[in-house]
């Protein structure tokens, strides 16, 4: 009977846990009816908590656009009137993407590393990115990338190493850097760990007057 009770606790757990975000206001930011991850929450209630008249992002890469999970934050987007573009180095994903059904003009090739080539935007959003660059070279980068965010910037990635090489013919998907809460901290970044499997998740963040 203790055994039983006991699962049907866990299941009554997970089923809350889907439920947790229900489509309603928070200090003015409307909540999206999605089933997001806890990963994905952390970005979201980054976004709730610091929502002052943000209306336009910048989403750094997208693949799959037919997959409806990837669309978490497109839909934090539209439910707040957000104008969103994704800026995508693999020029194969734009290709697929479109084709799918992505706005043509939603849609743009571009390197996060040159920002010279991109215009501001009131949110930078790099989800499971920073991975893929070497780490001095993106460090480096990093000022002058700040300065395209008007008010937050927002960076996702492992908790240490994950081992990935290229995949479905993009040399961009490998990861070549590994990155850990000191290295965020000491670059002035707000951190969020995740503990959900291994290796864990970092959500690093940093807001602008």
């Amino acid at each position: 009977m203790h055994k039983r009770f006991h699962k049907l606790l866990i299941l009554f757990y997970n089923i809350i846990e889907k439920l947790k975000i229900p489509n309603l206001k928070r200090r003015g930011f409307n909540i999206p009816w999605h089933q997001f991850t806890r990963r994905e929450k952390t970005a979201l209630n980054v976004l709730s908590n610091y929502n002052d008249n943000i209306h336009s992002l910048l989403n750094i890469g997208f693949h799959n656009w037919e997959d409806k999970r990837n669309h978490w934050w497109i839909k934090i987007c539209n439910k707040n009137n957000i104008n969103w573009v994704i800026l995508e180095i693999f020029k194969n994903n734009i290709i697929q993407a479109i084709n799918k059904g992505c706005p043509k003009n939603n849609i743009f090739e571009g390197n996060i590393l040159e920002p010279q080539t991109y215009k501001n935007f009131d949110c930078i959003l790099f989800w499971h990115g920073p991975e893929h660059i070497e780490k001095k070279t993106f460090i480096n980068k990093l000022p002058n990338i700040e300065k395209k965010a008007n008010k937050i910037i927002i960076f996702g990635m492992p908790d240490g190493e994950e081992i990935q090489g290229a995949i479905y013919g993009n040399k961009f998907e490998e990861h070549i850097s590994s990155w850990d809460v000191k290295d965020w901290e000491e670059l002035g970044y707000k951190t969020i760990v995740v503990n959900d499997r291994t290796p864990g998740h970092i959500t690093a963040y940093k807001i602008f007057n």
